[in-house]
């Protein structure tokens, strides 16, 4: 994969899991990499851990006014922002009647209000340097799994964001793609993990047999950040060891 030397990159959700990863694989091709997240020793840890390289701005992305706050820091830091990467996002299982409205919101403003907001703030910067946006979004947007109504018609509202933005943002020179990973073997995916029954089916299903790393999904979204991909936006890619063929 091509370099990012002096590319900054943003990664919602960087301290840990897909988010951590990806800011390692940028930070190992050149990248200048902001993560953020709401839990400051997590992001200082990370940080840390990452090296120089790494810049952490604790904030909630879900938050109305945090989006703004954590671009206008990214470019009093370092004047530029080239690589968006929307990664922060929560989830429930359970069947929607078990389903409060608290959890509802809470799904939708970290999955796809934050989105929205972080991209309506960075257009203008992402602009100046022919950027990219990467949604993390997942198969199920794409296919229908039991007990994760809200979850997944949040993440089916960020691919279609995802095509809507590309066709709004493409005559800017800004590409907009989306990955779509599989179960992977993140925090975020205990409640799965500690099913046997569930996982055992869903590796059944997937035809490389195993769950995904973080590293898999950082790679696709190195693939789609990079310039090999240059005419390719407003697209979905998934990154799930053929779950859904």
């Amino acid at each position: 994969m091509e370099n990012f030397d002096n590319k900054v990159v943003l990664i919602t959700g960087g301290g840990t899991g897909i988010g951590k990863a990806t800011a390692s694989a940028f930070i190992a091709k050149g990248a200048t990499v902001v993560i953020t997240g709401r839990r400051q020793s997590v992001l200082e840890e990370t940080s840390q851990e990452l090296g120089p390289q790494a810049y952490p701005i604790v904030g909630d992305v879900s938050k109305k006014g945090d989006p703004a706050r954590i671009v206008e820091q990214i470019i009093s830091k370092f004047g530029r922002l080239d690589v968006l990467v929307n990664n922060a996002g929560t989830g429930k299982m359970g069947p929607l009647s078990e389903t409060s409205d608290e959890d509802i919101e809470s799904i939708y403003r970290t999955n796809v209000f934050a989105p929205l907001a972080l991209v309506r703030e960075a257009t203008v910067h992402l602009a100046n340097s022919k950027g990219v946006v990467v949604n993390i979004s997942s198969v199920a947007a794409q296919g229908m799994m039991p007990a994760v109504a809200a979850y997944a018609s949040s993440k089916a509202a960020v691919e279609h964001a995802t095509r809507l933005l590309a066709a709004e943002l493409g005559p800017m020179g800004i590409r907009v793609n989306a990955v779509a990973p599989g179960l992977t073997n993140t925090d975020i995916a205990a409640d799965v993990k500690s099913n046997e029954e569930m996982l055992g089916m869903i590796i059944a299903q997937t035809p490389m047999g195993r769950l995904g790393e973080p590293k898999d999904i950082a790679n696709a979204v190195l693939l789609m950040s990079g310039s090999g991909a240059g005419w390719i936006t407003g697209q979905s890619v998934q990154a799930g060891g053929g779950f859904l063929l």
